[in-house]
């Protein structure tokens, strides 16, 4: 009888309509907008300062078949070399690598905020993007050779397909399994791993415990992407640590060493008096004479707790199929911001089974609901989306601010991408609450981040700037050393050895610091074979080995006043 009823279904429904999401063209409108445009300034930077910095200039120095390689230290890794072989293979012209970078560095960011589609509110991605992309940071270091922001895309991109993959499906359907999602997530991992594999374990670790820490989340294709994804990203870094480092433990214990020693250091003085402009402060003596500039710094932390806040109070009327875990009692809760609602909007789920092939044949599947409480998640997938992001943007960013003893503004660019995606949902937030009430807040919202928006852009203007005088220096600086008879085979040592060499065609060998490669008995043995140049700054006198060396006057360099350059005089063969 039974089967009966359902073939009469069956013949009354016609054959099974194919399920369709709408896909909503409106929000990849704007999330193309906001990468254009990113794409746009980093190109113009690009042409602006066509030189290379110091981290840059190591990285293509590996993969440049005319220059020697620079020494490469036991923290770097591979993933920016790997990245730049395609063009570097065809030139090393600074602007055409930048210029490549920009495009390339647009089009992640875009995939990366593609992956939140339909995980947060259509607007959301946009704005988060576009707070991310505004920081000057994020646009001095869009087009340069530094793994840090890649790592940020990779992680965004990450936590956005760990979202999708162990989205739960409606419980009258069977259960599916986004490998899609799950593939993406591994890439993802393999990509942050590549460029730096310690930021990767901390993007692993969080996403890994919340996976196992739900119970609806522990999705056979999540808990092999992860660590699928992190030992093939990991994998070059560890098979050169025994090839050339002495081992994995080896290799960790000389780039803690290198980091200044790992601890117990609090930081977050440094990273805010950072934010004026300073690619590196260490020491941090830095005197704090823009404060304006971390104002945004102080804020983010604020915006964040105020968006898990919202969304862990928020109720779920009906109860209802939830996207990422079950359902709930009517007016419950969401246990630990993981239980996410409905859609806010009337239709019907577009996770869930065309309209028509609800229960018996008729209607649709689930009851239209409307939250009640517009101050709610917003969305279908609830606090989900974001508590997990805040979650892992602060597991990135708490090595840098509790372990390292100094600050560099592009270590935490990973925590600042993931970190703006709760903080745009807070800022939608208030912008649905009642407007009678609550106008002027929203117009004074707006005027904030206009005016934050324009310092951001007034600093990244100041520091392309201070870049090109600083990149023209080190040229002058490198064609003052071609016309003292410094051609290959050379080798340059002292101030600015890494840049200097590079442009003059030489080898730069360093006989102490985290970059040593060379001892000074070795580099005077050079000097009696081949031109080797020391270069010294500030009047400084020049080591032992090079005092009988010619005297070279070089044109000065930003930040390191006069400078002279010992140049050896070889014997003739």
């Amino acid at each position: 009888m039974q089967q009966a009823s359902l073939l009469t279904a069956r013949s009354v429904l016609g054959p099974p309509a194919r399920v369709t999401r709408p896909v909503p063209a409106g929000d990849l409108r704007w999330l193309t907008a906001v990468a254009v445009v990113f794409t746009a300034c980093l190109l113009a930077s690009a042409v602006a300062a066509s030189g290379l910095g110091w981290d840059e200039t190591v990285y293509v120095s590996q993969v440049d078949p005319h220059t020697p390689a620079a020494f490469f230290s036991a923290p770097r890794a591979r993933g920016v070399t790997f990245l730049l072989a395609p063009v570097a293979a065809l030139t090393t012209s600074a602007t055409v690598l930048h210029c490549y970078l920009a495009v390339l560095s647009g089009a992640a960011l875009l995939l990366a905020l593609c992956t939140w589609r339909r995980v947060l509110p259509a607007p959301v991605p946009a704005l988060g993007g576009a707070l991310f992309a505004g920081l000057w940071v994020t646009l001095f270091y869009g087009g340069q050779a530094m793994p840090n922001l890649w790592v940020g895309y990779a992680a965004l991109a990450a936590t956005g397909c760990f979202l999708r993959a162990v989205r739960q499906p409606p419980r009258q359907l069977a259960p599916r399994r986004d490998w899609r999602a799950a593939a993406g997530l591994a890439a993802a991992v393999a990509v942050a791993a590549l460029m730096r594999p310690t930021d990767a374990i901390w993007l692993a670790v969080p996403l890994c415990a919340a996976a196992l820490c739900v119970p609806s989340w522990r999705r056979p294709a999540v808990l092999l992407a992860l660590p699928a994804g992190l030992a093939l990203g990991c994998a070059p870094w560890v098979v050169e640590a025994y090839l050339s480092y002495g081992g994995l433990l080896a290799r960790l214990h000389r780039a803690a060493q290198i980091q200044g020693g790992l601890g117990w250091h609090l930081t977050f003085d440094d990273h805010a008096r950072a934010l004026q402009g300073k690619t590196l402060c260490r020491p941090c003596h830095l005197s704090w004479e823009h404060p304006v500039t971390a104002v945004w710094w102080l804020v983010l932390p604020l915006a964040v707790a105020g968006a898990v806040w919202a969304a862990l109070r928020a109720r779920e009327p009906r109860g209802g199929l939830h996207g990422y875990g079950p359902a709930e009692r009517s007016g419950a809760r969401h246990p630990l911001g993981l239980a996410p609602i409905r859609p806010r909007s009337i239709g019907p789920d577009p996770d869930g089974p065309p309209p028509g092939c609800g229960r018996h044949g008729r209607g649709p599947a689930w009851p239209l609901v409307r939250l009640s409480d517009p101050r709610g998640p917003l969305h279908r997938y609830g606090p989900a989306p974001v508590v997990l992001p805040a979650l892992v943007g602060l597991c990135l960013a708490a090595p840098y601010l509790l372990t390292v003893d100094y600050a560099a503004p592009r270590f935490l660019l990973p925590a600042y991408a993931l970190l703006m995606m709760p903080a745009a949902w807070f800022l939608y937030w208030l912008t649905l609450l009642p407007r009678r009430r609550h106008a002027w807040a929203v117009a004074f919202l707006v005027l904030a981040l206009l005016s934050h928006e324009v310092i951001q852009l007034t600093v990244w203007h100041t520091m392309v700037r201070s870049t090109a005088r600083a990149q023209a220096g080190v040229e002058r600086v490198a064609t003052a050393l071609r016309a003292a008879g410094v051609r290959p085979p050379c080798v340059v040592s002292g101030e600015e050895a890494v840049r200097v060499a590079y442009r003059a065609g030489c080898a730069s060998r360093q006989p102490r610091g985290h970059d040593a490669s060379v001892t000074p008995a070795g580099l005077a043995r050079l000097g009696a074979r081949r031109p080797v140049a020391v270069v010294v700054a500030g009047g400084q006198r020049p080591p032992a080995y090079a005092r009988g060396w010619r005297r070279v006057t070089l044109p000065p360099v930003p930040d390191f006043g006069r400078l002279a350059a010992y140049v050896s005089s070889p014997r003739k063969r």
